[in-house]
């Protein structure tokens, strides 16, 4: 197919300048305001007035009647639904990003969210849309083709360009709910107004969106996971870090603590006793693996839906300042809110507080602790001076019920976003004192964008953990210490009195598991932790991020004077600069980097008795008075790392020039090229080239190539590092740590594209038919792309890459990404990956590139059909290639390059990549009746993991709706919409919720009612 394209005439190569789609087909005239009266039209892709319409860029138009008519989906539903988009975030749900609730990030082409530029109204937006006005939107224009030369970096999949409506007079009023079965439904309301029919028009909206909870097991497809003795379970969403535990008896603390299990707590006295059976660890739905693992599922604590608010509010204003100056201003504010985004219980424990890195052997129980003591006793453990858990978490099956105020019983996250946004700006032809250029145009704008983005996402602290272990426990406690040799507060007179308080670890403590409350057993009245003190063991972790950007646009336009056959020359000409900022505000401590180790300065142990406290400050490990502090500063939390404060910025300047060349009555280019400098002495050239040929009446040609760049992003500094939770296969998929540590040396990312299409527009198969059909190839290529330049999954996965996971060499020169696994204990050859590791470090910087090309098809066949008008359309894409770069590290091919067409792609974080996807209608519209029938599909997908997975092989994800809408004579219109009418499950992933929430959705069949009023 692709050699069918190439192979076209060398005028064909350039042919460019796309229709509008199937969207301007609508009530409403296209270059019509509200009113009726001529609109000025803004052709995403081009500067040059006068560019008509019908020779606009790979445009893709979404026209407000139409989405009207399709029951006005939701932002969200709108991105998800885009045959050329690939998985998109801002679901309400934990495991996209809770940071990203709400805020949909538009994912063209499937090649990154940060790869698509979004504009209102022809100016740059930030990549959070919540602040997008819909009630005052006209139309969507989504350019499928990269526009870096006309509007600056960013834009490599594409271009999503909301425009508002131009001069609305009058209130226009919106309101729906969605019935969602398990929940309390969906619901929004909205108001526009708008006054002035003359020179100046102003017009205000307010929004309100609301999502309602709905919890994981309120969907069949998510329990899946919880029975783990049926064949083809789910297990992605099992932990064997677990608060049921398996604990070694430990002899007597030596006087002087080593780094190590034994140099620290004492050599073991027997073998691991287990806190649990097999019948007790069942009973809470448990999972047992061995004698110191039952393994928990943790989709209990989580919600596909989480409850959030979107605020909006919107003004504009245009006027007309004289014949050669028009003035426009709008405002854009948003806030979204999710106070409760909920995980698990607790986060596992990777790391600290014990002086050995990593997960194992962290905590110490003296036999002091009375719940250790009874714990020895039940077990029939003589003679020893405490335990030490193999691995273990703070809480886990038995829920924790000290944050979620009676709405859950995991520890919930909140969000709570502010974006809002600022522009102004001239626009008109320079006038009469211009002599000869009084009919240059001029587009002159300022355009400032800020967003406040503050969330949680709590960890535990450590070091308190083993105080509340040591009896030291809680915010009242003011033991002295009275040995200073090793870490903690030591005073065993004092343990558990005048406000410190103890810590059970043991079964004991619990009840049952409280979200399917299944009884435990080993429940002893009395022995639960209270509510008081396991909040003091976790931290919040806010974060306070603020973006700034700040865009001014100059641009000039006009004709040349030279006229070809195909009229004048046109030519832009303009500007860009962008200050760029962005700083993190961290008002915790524990978060903020005051404490980079383990345990605080107080705390810190002496090298023996008589010497004084070590400094809290991170040391090699081969220094003589390391601690456990490593050089990476970890920090006090058992599985994230502290977050500094910091302050960033950048500045760009660009400037670039547009020809539009009418060869012929029937053959039309676009030339255009733009340079740009940035502060931090990055720089980058692009060009384009694009063309559109009418060959005969109803056929045309049209094609493009140019290239596109992408900029670092600001947040990456050289040397930074950044930890997060990431799941790992060979771990039998534990989420643990994984380092990404920052390039030196970044470059800016850079991309070609190419673009060949035919269209035909013609009559029918009958006087009054009519019939468009739109066929595109694409093809993009990216080079150095900026991201992790290997995952960690992949890399784990290589170093454990013996049967059954198991490790082959522990020689760095054999294989030197043993170097970049952080080991529990010392690497041996034959140590399964589960329970060896507790993080991965890899690179951020510039890696592979990758590589997409395929098909767009748009067609639409219009005819009268009794008393009324049948439209038939289908958009479709077909991926012919999707495909990332062969990638090295530390000297190792890490990976030939990934073919991720039609796979699942979860080493890329559940980045799945269906090769078809399709959307097709039948409208019908008769008098004030209008029925849409909507058929939906995406392709299955295939797990790449190796081995069978659950779900391995996916399955097409097809939906049918069906829209009902009525106008009345007085503006009122009623709209009703039967989503999902069959009521399809989302095809099963092995992803934690059973399915891959950034491309299907949960909410199975799903019954809507609008209403509409206008004034």
């Amino acid at each position: 197919m692709k050699l069918v394209f190439l192979g076209t005439s060398s005028a064909a190569v350039l042919m460019g300048l796309a229709l509008p789609a199937l969207g301007q087909q609508s009530v409403q005239k296209p270059g019509t305001d509200d009113n009726g009266s001529l609109a000025e039209i803004v052709v995403t892709g081009s500067f040059i007035r006068g560019t008509p319409v019908d020779a606009a860029l790979p445009v893709e138009v979404y026209s407000r009647q139409q989405l009207e008519k399709e029951g006005s989906p939701t932002a969200l539903e709108f991105a998800k639904n885009l045959t050329i988009s690939g998985p998109t975030t801002g679901e309400s749900y934990y495991f996209g990003g809770p940071t990203l609730i709400g805020s949909v990030n538009y994912n063209l082409r499937g090649l990154g969210s940060d790869k698509t530029l979004i504009l209102l109204n022809g100016r740059r937006m930030d990549i959070n849309t919540a602040n997008i006005p819909s009630l005052a939107l006209e139309r969507t224009e989504i350019l499928k083709e990269g526009a870096a030369v006309i509007y600056g970096a960013d834009a490599t999949g594409g271009v999503v360009n909301f425009i508002t409506r131009e001069r609305f007079v009058g209130i226009d009023m919106n309101a729906q709910y969605k019935y969602i079965d398990g929940s309390d439904g969906d619901y929004s309301a909205a108001v526009l107004g708008g006054i002035g029919e003359g020179r100046v028009n102003l017009m205000v909206s307010a929004e309100y969106e609301h999502r309602s909870r709905l919890h994981a097991l309120d969907r069949d497809f998510t329990r899946t996971s919880l029975d783990p003795t049926k064949p083809g379970y789910n297990p992605a969403p099992w932990s064997t870090l677990t608060n049921l535990a398996g604990w070694v008896p430990r002899g007597t603390l030596p006087a002087v603590p080593g780094v190590s299990a034994d140099a620290e707590f004492g050599a073991p006295t027997g073998g691991i006793v287990a806190d649990f059976t097999p019948q007790s660890c069942t009973a809470v739905g448990g999972r047992y693996d061995n004698n110191f693992t039952c393994a928990y599922n943790y989709i209990p604590y989580y919600n596909v839906v989480e409850d959030n608010d979107i605020y909006r509010g919107f003004a504009q204003l245009n006027a007309e300042i004289s014949d050669n100056m028009d003035f426009h201003l709008d405002a854009a504010y948003a806030q979204v809110t999710s106070p409760q985004v909920f995980a698990s219980p607790a986060q596992p424990i990777v790391r600290g507080p014990a002086m050995s890195t990593g997960s194992t052997f962290q905590l110490y129980v003296p036999i002091s602790n009375p719940y250790a003591a009874d714990f020895a006793a039940r077990n029939g453990v003589v003679g020893a001076s405490g335990f030490t858990p193999v691995t273990y978490r703070l809480l886990g099956h038995g829920g924790n019920f000290a944050f979620g105020d009676g709405e859950g019983y995991g520890v919930p996250d909140r969000i709570d976003n502010e974006i809002w946004r600022l522009s102004a700006g001239l626009n008109g032809t320079l006038g009469a004192w211009a002599g000869a250029a009084r009919n240059v145009g001029y587009d002159f704008a300022v355009t400032y964008n800020h967003s406040n983005a503050y969330n949680t996402h709590p960890d535990t602290i450590g070091y308190r953990v083993q105080q509340a272990l040591n009896g030291f426990g809680g915010a009242g406690c003011q033991a002295a210490d009275l040995d200073p040799a090793r870490f903690g507060t030591q005073n065993p007179g004092a343990a558990g009195k005048n406000g410190c308080m103890w810590w059970n670890p043991f079964s004991t403590s619990f009840a049952n598991q409280p979200v399917r409350n299944l009884a435990n057993p080993n429940y002893v009245a009395g022995a639960e932790n209270s509510m008081e003190l396991t909040r003091w063991m976790f931290d919040p972790r806010a974060t306070k991020t603020v973006n700034e950007n700040t865009t001014v646009d100059l641009v000039f336009d006009g004709t040349l004077g030279l006229t070809l056959p195909g009229g004048e020359l046109g030519w832009a000409l303009g500007g860009q600069y962008r200050d760029v900022k962005s700083r993190e505000d961290i008002p915790g401590p524990f978060y903020d980097g005051s404490l980079p180790c383990e345990w605080p300065s107080e705390f810190t142990s002496a090298n023996g008795p008589g010497s004084p406290n070590l400094p809290a400050s991170p040391l090699a490990t081969n220094d003589p008075g390391f601690r456990g502090c490593t050089p990476d500063n970890p920090g006090p939390f058992v599985l994230f790392a502290p977050n500094p404060n910091d302050t960033l910025g950048r500045h760009q300047y660009s400037t670039f020039v547009e020809l539009r060349i009418p060869v012929l009555s029937n053959l039309d280019f676009q030339a255009a090229a733009r340079h740009e400098e940035f502060s931090d002495g990055l720089g980058a050239t692009v060009y384009k080239l694009a063309g559109k040929w009418n060959v005969w009446g109803p056929l045309s040609f049209r094609g493009s190539y140019g290239t596109n760049y992408q900029t670092p992003p600001l947040g990456v500094v050289p040397g930074n590092i950044t930890v997060a939770a990431r799941t790992y296969t060979v771990a039998a998929s534990n989420w643990l740590a994984a380092q990404f540590i920052t390039d030196s040396n970044l470059k800016p990312e850079t991309a070609r594209a190419k673009n060949f299409g035919a269209i035909w527009q013609s009559d029918g198969f009958a006087s009054g038919h009519y019939f468009q059909f739109i066929l595109d190839y694409f093809d993009i290529q990216t080079e150095d792309q900026i991201g992790q330049v290997a995952d960690p999954n992949q890399i784990a996965s290589l170093v454990f890459n013996g049967a059954g996971n198991t490790i082959t060499t522990c020689d760095p020169s054999v294989q030197p990404l043993v170097n970049r696994i952080t080991f529990n204990v010392p690497c041996t050859v034959g140590m399964s990956g589960v329970g060896a590791f507790s993080s991965v470090s890899t690179r951020f910087g510039n890696g592979p590139g990758q590589s997409t090309n395929g098909l767009d098809l748009q067609t639409t066949y219009e005819m009268p059909l009794a008393a009324g008008n049948l439209t038939l359309g289908l958009r479709a894409t077909r991926i012919l290639e999707l495909e990332t770069g062969p990638t090295s590290l530390d000297g190792i091919v890490v990976s030939m390059g990934d073919d991720r067409l039609g796979s699942l792609n979860f080493a890329t974080f559940a980045q799945s990549a269906p090769e078809w996807r399709a959307n097709f209608s039948a409208d019908y519209s008769v008098d004030r009746h209008n029925v849409r029938l909507g058929v939906n599909f995406v392709s299955a997908v295939q797990d790449e993991r190796p081995g069978v997975q659950y779900g391995e092989n996916g399955e097409d994800w097809i939906t049918t709706d069906l829209t009902y809408r009525f106008v009345f004579d007085d503006g009122l219109a009623i709209t009703a919409t039967v989503a999902n009418i069959l009521d399809r499950d989302p095809p099963a992933a092995q992803e934690e919720f059973g399915y891959d929430p950034w491309t299907a959705n949960p909410l199975g069949r799903t019954a809507e009612i609008g209403i509409r009023k206008t004034f």
